[in-house]
């Protein structure tokens, strides 16, 4: 299955201005639509998303990034939507740094279908923990989105982090930063394809402007099920201390 995946490095900004911000983008038709973590600046609950999702001018999928979102407490939030539609969305589980004192922690990872391929969104931090995408991969999830806010001094890092995530889970990624001050875009798509007796991967990103790949999940998922099949289940394995 292809699926064209578009990652917008917006600049973060204040809610109006955003409201013209979504009104203004016009993606052609069956691009997935990728924004960065938090780049509303304010507080956002269902009656602002509502009049958010009401802006928008076209039927694509969307992952319109996180927000800083009140639900009873204070969550940060991504959410799907599909044809102006809310499908579902997903929590940041691993709150970063002073995050801690502010939001709520979520505690389960969601996988939603769209076209046939199963996504997942794993929220800026998460993707630095190898058991979130790996339950993804135990679930045949095809793609991880990655809506993120990572400082300009830790990109090749974060780089790091999403090649290696891709490549062990033979699974395509793709992580959008903001491009405003301290962060920098460098929003990164990457996807495995076979290659002789083995994986390697297509990568690209971009420094300032939106960054986009067509992905195919055929390159790909005949070798996640033969990793699946040729890895020992690491709750079976046990230490020596010696």
């Amino acid at each position: 299955m292809k699926i064209k995946l578009i990652g917008i490095q917006s600049r973060r900004m204040e809610y109006n201005k955003a409201l013209d911000f979504i009104s203004s983008l016009e993606p052609e038709k069956d691009e997935v639509i990728i924004l960065p973590e938090k780049w509303i600046t304010e507080n956002m609950d269902y009656d602002k998303l509502n009049h958010l999702i009401d802006r928008i001018n076209f039927e694509n999928t969307i992952i319109p990034g996180s927000f800083s979102f009140y639900d009873g407490e204070l969550y940060n939030r991504s959410f799907l939507i599909d044809h102006k539609k809310i499908v579902g969305y997903q929590d940041k589980i691993n709150l970063y740094m002073d995050e801690k004192k502010r939001y709520q922690h979520g505690n389960s990872i969601n996988i939603f279908k769209i076209n046939n391929i199963k996504i997942g969104i794993l929220i800026c931090y998460d993707i630095d923990f190898p058991a979130y995408p790996r339950k993804l991969f135990y679930n045949n999830c095809d793609i991880i989105i990655n809506p993120s806010l990572v400082n300009s001094k830790f990109h090749d890092e974060w780089h790091m982090y999403i090649k290696a995530r891709s490549l062990e889970n033979r699974i395509a990624i793709a992580s959008i930063n903001s491009i405003s001050d301290n962060f920098l875009g460098d929003s990164i798509i990457v996807s495995p394809y076979e290659f002789d007796i083995g994986i390697k991967l297509r990568s690209i990103y971009e420094k300032n402007k939106n960054v986009s790949m067509e992905i195919n999940t055929n390159d790909y998922y005949e070798s996640r099920l033969k990793r699946m099949n040729d890895e020992t289940n690491a709750d079976s394995v046990g230490i020596n201390n010696v």
